[in-house]
């Protein structure tokens, strides 16, 4: 009896691993199954869990309270104004969490539209808290100077707001824990700490000082710069961690096998890294030692198209350090003040040219 040439055939055939095998993965526009139910679950422009901005937002009010106190002097007419300061931070912080409660909403709008709403709201809210303030300190005519003096506190700090807001409508771009994504979050907390570094040179004017009467602090706001300074480059160490991991994983994709990036096998894997951007996947596979009953042992995951990732990585490390070298410039412009006003003799009033003469020559009343 003669064995069939089908028989014979497959007893000639190498026996194949249980393991599905990794192969390369294109979707297909035809087939909408392959493309869309395969890649649902690592698209890029699937949105994540949604971030707050009641927390950032409220950091800044709090420090944009302390620092306008600081450019109107707030404490320099000793008794008269001494319970300001903390109303004027309190009413600030909770200003600024209603704003951010109101303009978690506006992350998912369209741009033309966020910007219109978001920049009435900012202005509107510091309108409203200056005139409560006001209304508190001078009830009969408080509101109107209060709220001219939050509408401008308002202008000042809405680039800060704005920074945040455009980072936080950011967030969606990426898949959520990856290396774009980390950069994206941190980029949140990095125009935070800008817009309170920059806040820092409200402490510069000193045009309220009155001889003989008293004069505020302004250490904590000179602090609060020295801390943002700190944080951002905290930041910018992170964010360069994260190019160099992804520039690490764009060297190992020469040696890894391209695979699909919904493939069940891929969870085995002992070490994973997603990008963040793109539908790519690669896999370091280990081969089996024998031939039956063993599997090909995945080492690692990388997901993502590494140049798209790169590029993203880069903008947020350059950000970083432009906003730390605006950080640090701001501190030292403040440092320089601090010194130049300490080395400056004072003057009493009776010292003050009224009309841009000599005050020397000018008679002095004897008194009575």
């Amino acid at each position: 009896m003669q064995p069939s040439t089908h028989a014979q055939a497959s007893l000639d055939a190498p026996v194949s691993p249980a393991l599905p095998s990794l192969t390369t993965f294109t979707p297909s526009s035809a087939d909408p199954s392959s493309a869309a139910a395969l890649l649902s679950g690592f698209s890029p422009h699937v949105p994540g869990p949604r971030f707050h901005l009641v927390l950032p937002f409220t950091v800044l009010g709090v420090a944009g309270g302390w620092m306008a106190a600081d450019f109107f002097r707030v404490g320099a007419l000793e008794h008269m104004d001494a319970g300001l300061r903390p109303s004027l931070v309190a009413i600030a912080a909770l200003a600024s969490s209603l704003l951010g409660l109101l303009l978690q909403p506006v992350t998912r709008w369209p741009g033309w539209r966020a910007t219109v709403v978001a920049t009435a709201s900012v202005l509107l809210a510091g309108m409203l808290a200056g005139g409560f303030v006001g209304v508190m300190t001078w009830s009969r005519y408080g509101l109107g100077e209060g709220a001219a003096s939050g509408f401008w506190c308002g202008v000042a700090f809405l680039p800060g707001f704005a920074a945040i807001l455009m980072a936080a409508r950011r967030l969606d771009r990426a898949r959520p824990g990856s290396l774009v994504h980390g950069a994206d979050r941190r980029a949140v907390w990095l125009a935070v700490s800008a817009a309170v570094a920059m806040g820092t040179l409200a402490a510069l004017p000193d045009w309220t000082f009155i001889p003989g009467m008293g004069r505020p602090e302004l250490g904590v706001s000179r602090w609060l710069g020295v801390t943002s300074v700190v944080v951002i480059g905290v930041l910018l160490l992170s964010n360069g961690v994260g190019v160099i991991r992804a520039h690490r994983a764009a060297g190992k994709l020469r040696d890894m096998r391209t695979c699909a990036p919904n493939d069940p096998s891929l969870s085995w894997a002992r070490r994973q890294l997603d990008l963040g951007l793109g539908h790519e996947a690669a896999a370091s596979v280990m081969p089996s030692a024998g031939i039956y009953r063993e599997h090909d042992r995945i080492m690692e995951v990388v997901r993502g198209d590494p140049a798209r990732a790169g590029q993203a990585l880069l903008g947020s490390l350059g950000l970083s350090a432009a906003a730390l070298a605006c950080g640090v410039a701001c501190l030292v412009a403040t440092a320089s003040h601090s010194a130049f006003a300490a080395a400056a003799p004072k003057r009493s009033l009776s010292e003050i040219p009224l009309s841009g003469g000599d005050v020397s020559a000018a008679p002095r009343s004897s008194p009575r």
